[in-house]
């Protein structure tokens, strides 16, 4: 089936760099802060940022004032991103699924594709969202095709010179040169793995967001903690991203299972952490106790999300003893950044006695879920 021309939005600019960023949904201003603040630290101007591209969701968009090399170097150091990419074109596709293929192959063939032009092999991937009668194999196939015909460029998956993007959402399709072989989340040396690890840009991104909502009276917003603590730290992601990013706070990681704490003990090493973090074994009915009057300045952390757990358990006791533990190992006016996927029971304990302030929340995603991101601010108490 032959398909008309597509109306193309260019998206590059004669001026200005422009980039894209992938990150996880509900992250994306976190991206272009963090941008912003790299870039103010260079000298370098960025007059317009999108934290909603063409409408999509988990990109962040960037236009510098910068040649490409200066503005990729800023965009290679980035932590709360997985990919960076040059946009080069956006259009919409029509609902007919032979339909789309033909405008993703003819819409491609025309694009001058700069990267393409030195590139003895090439290769193209595609991020699909959305219901459609094709997949992202078909989205690359026809696109690889028209490349290969535009460029005579051999196709090759694994040792290519260039990657394409070629992101399908929902009727629209965006055309991008990818710049990270490798996700930028995917930093951290680790000797150990567990399945359910959080990726560290979200962890560089709770970090970053607890500062958000200070009170008059508070000091988060600019201070550096001085004792971080990550009360159910698992492999120790949260703990190694506050680490680099604080690099004169004192870690201390918590968690029940002595095998974990183990493989958390081997990735201190890996990070080169291992004088700067101390570990204690405990569950979160006892953290208190374990910590013997320890304080922290700064939590940040994952409780476990119960997924995996019987759907009957009871997640409002749980919550509940989790924040008056927080409360009492943390200093007055200190604060929590925690993810929570079950919202109820924990708005239910939040209600059941004043130990919080919330300062912000926020849904992000996570591997197909959707967690709310809390920042509290810890009250004062009569035994303060």
């Amino acid at each position: 089936m032959s398909s008309a021309p597509a109306s193309v939005t260019l998206l590059r600019s004669a001026k200005r760099t422009p980039l894209l960023f992938t990150t996880n949904m509900g992250l994306e201003d976190v991206v272009i802060d963090e941008y912003r603040a790299r870039a103010e630290a260079a000298g370098i101007d960025v007059p317009d940022t999108d934290d909603a591209p063409l409408d999509l969701r988990s990109y962040a968009r960037v236009e510098v004032a910068a040649p490409p090399d200066a503005a990729l170097d800023l965009a290679h150091r980035m932590k709360s991103v997985h990919h960076v990419l040059a946009p080069l074109c956006a259009f919409s596709l029509p609902d007919d699924a032979e339909a789309a293929l033909a405008t993703i192959r003819t819409t491609v063939e025309t694009l001058d594709v700069e990267a393409m032009e030195t590139a003895d092999a090439f290769r193209v991937t595609t991020v699909r969202q959305g219901d459609h009668d094709f997949t992202s194999i078909d989205v690359q196939r026809e696109a690889g095709a028209a490349l290969e015909a535009h460029y005579g460029t051999t196709v090759d998956l694994e040792d290519y010179d260039t990657e394409v993007r070629v992101d399908v959402h929902d009727d629209q399709c965006l055309v991008s040169v990818q710049h990270t072989r490798e996700a930028l989340s995917r930093r951290q040396a680790r000797l150990f793995q567990p399945r359910a690890a959080l990726k560290p840009n979200v962890a560089y991104a709770l970090l970053r967001l607890s500062h958000l909502g200070a009170s008059a009276s508070s000091d988060s917003e600019t201070a550096t903690p001085a004792r971080l603590l990550d009360p159910f730290c698992g492999s120790g992601t949260i703990l190694w991203e506050a680490g680099a990013l604080w690099p004169d706070a004192a870690l201390h990681g918590n968690d029940w299972n002595a095998d974990t704490l183990d493989g958390a003990r081997d990735n201190a090493e890996a990070q080169s952490m291992t004088d700067r973090v101390t570990f204690t074994e405990s569950d979160v009915w006892t953290l208190a106790d374990a910590l013997d009057g320890w304080q922290a300045d700064l939590i940040v952390t994952n409780p476990p999300f119960g997924v995996r757990l019987a759907s009957s358990m009871d997640f409002h006791p749980f919550y509940r003893r989790v924040l008056q533990q927080f409360h009492e190992v943390l200093r007055p006016g200190g604060r929590a950044a925690m993810l929570v996927l079950r919202q109820q029971p924990f708005n239910e304990a939040l209600a059941d006695a004043p130990l919080f302030d919330v300062r912000h929340v926020r849904v992000i995603e996570i591997g197909g879920l959707y967690p709310r991101v809390f920042i509290l601010e810890r009250t004062a108490s009569d035994t303060d």
